[in-house]
């Protein structure tokens, strides 16, 4: 019982730690028309690494639109996790068909990071979009994303048992229903 509540500590400062030095690195001068679009305490850093902002924090029209989209999925989804934690201290989230991991990382920003306890899993099939992304958490210190390469199938072995919500935004042909088949075997709850 210590080993895992030594743990969150370590994770929890650790988290803690990469956010102060993620905020530090964030550029200061974020023009007031990009910051009516973010969120309180939104990471920057993120989003110009996500190619949302860009180098000098500024929004095209095709980001502009893309963050909006993921910022109101992300009001849906908040709750949902909340719930889950709520109900059972811990909460975890399966992202498949992930690709890039936009809706995991800004779901990890948005409300695990702040969390000591929480898991996100990307699920995807293509092997460089999965390092890529592993390699971006933790350059982030976002300790608390995995990734996984592989189809939704081929992925259940890899993924934990107990799975509370289920997303599959960029999931295509059957793996949508794979996605869906993964939440009823998981009882998700979302």
């Amino acid at each position: 019982m210590l080993a895992p509540l030594a743990r969150r500590r370590d994770a929890r400062a650790y988290d803690r730690r990469m956010s102060r030095e993620r905020r530090r690195s964030s550029p200061t001068s974020v023009a007031p028309d990009v910051l009516a679009e973010l969120y309180s305490g939104q990471s920057v850093a993120l989003l110009q690494e996500l190619h949302i902002l860009t180098r000098d924090a500024r929004l095209n029209q095709d980001s502009r639109r893309k963050l909006k989209q993921v910022n109101h999925l992300l009001q849906f989804i908040e709750p949902l996790l909340q719930q889950a934690l709520q109900a059972r201290g811990d909460v975890t989230l399966v992202d498949h068909g992930a690709g890039k991991s936009y809706l995991g990382f800004l779901l990890y920003d948005r409300f695990f990071a702040q969390r000591a306890v929480g898991t996100v899993w990307g699920v995807e099939a293509r092997a460089e979009l999965v390092a890529r992304s592993a390699d971006l958490a933790q350059r982030l210190g976002f300790a608390r994303m995995r990734f996984v390469a592989a189809t939704v199938r081929d992925a259940m072995a890899a993924l934990p048992a107990t799975v509370d919500v289920v997303t599959a935004l960029h999931a295509c042909d059957t793996a949508t229903d794979d996605a869906i088949d993964f939440a009823l075997q998981r009882q998700a709850q979302a």
